[in-house]
């Protein structure tokens, strides 16, 4: 029996049977567009397994996609009259009724320092102990993190540690990757549930490649406010190296031009003498927090994170596959600890599981995919193309490229004309996605806004360091636009917008990809690749970490304005580039994109105007 809500589209039952009759004995990458329906025809597969007792763990990019599982599963169950219990689980931040008060000042370290000290006197926390019969929550069916965080507001009670409790009632659990990918967040989840009885399933699975599990960052001003704090408590030795430290970093910070990047060594940091006192730095800080939070401020210590970041560094120098860069930016130097090794780390995780489930409109090449997460003992599943070549036209753009360090003055002046051609053309809410943000000032420099306003659009930017509530601002804004004011979107590939944001309908319908998303050869970026060379061979080692993770950005990209079978859009891939790398682009570019002369951006066809 197929346990599918809806009436089956092409290609979803074939799915459906593909993953029932293998997940017992291998991990499966599903490859399927978006609007396939991913997250209905996985779950229809897996209910046999969840009537026999395993669990599903369905593990999303960030929090807020977490509902969506459950949503999907709780159709599936009202349907078929199964008596199966899912929630979306979520981090103390978002279900501490004590956090409520400080609003968004307080992130998931601070609530959960707040916890470990107020835990055993909470109110709420005393009242879950007492009162609380998960009989009463299992019989509402599967429930969303909001659904729950309100039935434990009303009733006095502690959500966070409801959900705890119905967690090991659940089937099905939906929470955010770093519960699972995370050793150091391992410990909230992996006592609620038998990973060995458990099938995971990772959404939007090419993110993973990107994860930075171990990295940290500290800048000239964490090192300034630690010294506040030590002086504040009167500890010498402990101002005296910072103020070693500060010399040493003020040093490397002359060294770099504005924007750029160096390795660094983090033993040249500190004094041999001064290493002594780092342990006792970190003690410092801590009592800096208790002392803060006690007097009702952030309990946040600049001299904590110092001491805990130059503890790890010093630990990991000779770590093959961790990399140490600084970057000046902005008049601030910062200093990364990044850690490069997903592959090592990701596929220590994956065996922890009866099976895995990776699944993306953007796993191709699947097995460059595997390789670089650590997979192995999987099949593949991939879904053709489901769009309507009416509905979608595809153009790939001559004479334009965005090759070389700085977009040279002539070839700038090449990519506005083809906006405002592109733009006057389409004439509905639009997305011009640039190769970086170096592009993007350039172009607005040679007159994009002004020549998009001059067209009717209201233009919208994605800035350096814009924060989540500004973006979330901006982005409710341009969707507002219409027939009568189209929106423009100008924003880098990579970024918020032409990645994690989701623009269903007539949201987005037009897109221009101006160039290809290649990263600047950085300190950074050598070194990643110097890295992935030595683990895959000069060869595979560029295209894993330099090559395909710019065509899956393009790729996202383009995406946004292809939401549904029922989505009409124009897409503009503007760069000559693009036709030497189709191998890399979704199914549908490959199949139907055009070659086109930008100045002749004017003569593409529009879908809509053919309805």
């Amino acid at each position: 029996m197929k346990y599918f809500p809806f009436k089956p589209r092409p290609y979803q039952e074939e799915v459906i049977d593909k993953i029932a009759g293998n997940i017992d004995v291998k991990n499966i990458c599903l490859h399927a567009p978006t609007g396939f329906g991913k997250t209905a025809v996985i779950l229809s597969s897996l209910i046999p397994r969840m009537l026999r007792g395993f669990k599903v763990i369905w593990a999303v990019r960030t929090g807020n996609e977490t509902d969506r599982p459950v949503e999907e599963f709780r159709r599936i169950v009202e349907k078929y009259g199964l008596k199966l219990f899912g929630i979306s689980y979520r981090g103390k931040r978002d279900m501490c009724l004590l956090a409520e008060k400080y609003g968004e000042e307080y992130d998931y370290s601070d609530v959960s320092y707040m916890c470990s000290i107020l835990k055993e006197n909470c109110k709420y926390y005393l009242k879950f102990k007492e009162m609380f019969n998960p009989s009463e929550y299992l019989s509402l069916g599967s429930l969303k993190y909001s659904e729950i965080y309100s039935l434990g507001k009303n009733l006095n009670m502690c959500p966070y540690y409801i959900q705890r409790s119905l967690a090991q009632y659940s089937t099905l659990i939906s929470l955010s990757y770093n519960y699972i990918v995370d050793a150091k967040l391992e410990w909230s989840i992996r006592p609620l549930i038998r990973f060995r009885r458990a099938i995971l399933v990772v959404d939007e699975a090419h993110n993973l490649q990107n994860l930075e599990l171990n990295s940290d960052t500290v800048t000239l001003g964490t090192v300034r406010r630690a010294r506040r704090e030590a002086e504040e408590y009167k500890a010498e030795e402990i101002v005296s190296m910072l103020n070693y430290v500060e010399e040493r970093m003020l040093e490397i910070y002359s060294r770099i031009g504005e924007g750029e990047d160096a390795s660094f060594n983090p033993e040249n940091l500190i004094r041999d003498s001064d290493r002594q006192f780092l342990l006792e730095a970190e003690r410092l800080g801590e009592l800096v927090r208790r002392r803060k939070f006690e007097r009702g401020i952030r309990p946040r210590s600049s001299l904590h994170h110092f001491a805990k970041f130059m503890l790890k560094a010093l630990s990991n120098i000779e770590v093959e596959g961790v990399a140490f860069i600084a970057e000046r930016e902005e008049n601030n130097l910062r200093l990364n600890l990044w850690d490069m090794r997903a592959s090592e780390i990701l596929g220590g995780r994956w065996p922890l599981f009866r099976k895995c489930i990776f699944c993306s409109g953007a796993l191709e090449p699947i097995d460059a995919f595997a390789e670089t997460v650590g997979l192995k003992n999987y099949m593949e599943i991939k879904v053709p193309n489901i769009y309507g070549r009416e509905n979608i036209k595809v153009y790939i753009a001559t004479g334009l490229s965005t090759r070389g360090e700085d977009l040279s003055d002539e070839m700038a002046g090449r990519y506005v004309e083809t906006a405002k051609r592109f733009l006057a053309r389409v004439k509905v809410n639009s997305a011009i996605f640039t190769a970086s943000y170096r592009v993007q000032e350039k172009l607005l420099q040679y007159g994009l806004k002004s020549e998009a306003e001059g067209l009717g659009y209201k233009v919208f930017l994605e800035e350096r360091g814009m924060s989540g509530p500004e973006s979330n601002r901006i982005l409710e804004m341009f969707k507002r636009g219409g027939v009568n004011e189209p929106s423009l979107l100008v924003a880098p590939i990579g970024g918020r917008f032409a990645e994690g944001a989701d623009f269903p309908g007539e949201e987005l319908q037009a897109i221009l990809l101006a160039g290809i998303p290649f990263q600047r050869p950085t300190t950074r970026v050598k070194l990643y690749i110097e890295y992935y060379e030595k683990l895959y061979g000069e060869e595979k080692g560029k295209l894993y970490a330099y090559i395909i993770p710019a065509f899956k950005r393009a790729a996202q990209a383009l995406g946004r304005a292809v939401r549904s079978l029922e989505d009409k859009a124009v897409l503009i891939l503007a760069d000559n580039r693009y036709i030497g790398y189709l191998h890399f682009l979704p199914e549908y570019v490959r199949e139907w994109y055009r070659r086109i002369y930008y100045r002749r951006i004017g003569e593409i066809e529009v879908p809509w105007e053919e309805s």
